[in-house]
């Protein structure tokens, strides 16, 4: 048996290939659709976005990383505000923002006759994000996605994670055998007798 691994330095295909996982990883959608996950989308006033731009933005979000069950809104909107507050302190930052969000518009028009938002099947989106996932704008939302929901001290609780152990005494006492979905083994006494006998 040999182990391939797949770096995107290599060729096209494996850089399709470990796209597609990782990308297919991050952003299975379970079935929820655009307005039960968009809700109200006032959710921020932007000088750089306009009101259908935000929306497509806060979907992207929410396509990129869904975690319907366990986020709330609000939580993808604080992400969707970062990144329009950065576009507004980057005038090329905010140039391809707009420009990429059009341009998932106008794939989606091209593509399914409707806007992006108003796609309803989530394997439709994942598709169409595909086609700009390696462009700058989309790289930019992703990572503050993710630093928005994985690095963020709130949101931990909500995933399982209980954060560091080192200042508790380590995970051997906190957090190595808290998981509850894995049925319990036998004790050691009764490996003990088992092997005993």
């Amino acid at each position: 048996m040999s182990i391939r691994f797949h770096r995107l330095g290599k060729s096209e295909e494996d850089k399709a290939a470990m796209s597609r996982r990782m990308f297919l990883m991050t952003t299975t959608m379970a079935g929820v659709t655009t307005n039960a996950m968009l809700g109200g989308t006032a959710f921020a006033a932007s000088d750089v976005l306009t009101q259908a731009q935000s929306t497509s933005l806060l979907r992207m979000v929410q396509d990129i990383y869904p975690h319907p069950d366990i986020l709330q809104l609000s939580h993808y909107q604080a992400i969707a505000t970062t990144v329009m507050n950065n576009a507004e302190a980057n005038e090329d930052m905010a140039k391809g923002l707009t420009d990429g969000l059009d341009q998932i518009d106008a794939k989606a028009q091209e593509l399914h006759g409707v806007p992006y938002v108003e796609i309803e099947d989530p394997d439709a989106r994942e598709g169409l994000l595909r086609h700009f996932q390696h462009e700058g704008f989309f790289q930019g939302v992703r990572w503050t996605a993710y630093f928005g929901i994985y690095d963020n001290k709130d949101v931990w609780p909500l995933l399982g994670y209980e954060g560091s152990s080192a200042e508790h005494g380590g995970y051997i006492d906190r957090g190595f055998s808290d998981i509850t979905f894995v049925p319990e083994g036998p004790t050691l006494e009764e490996r003990l007798a088992d092997v005993q006998s």
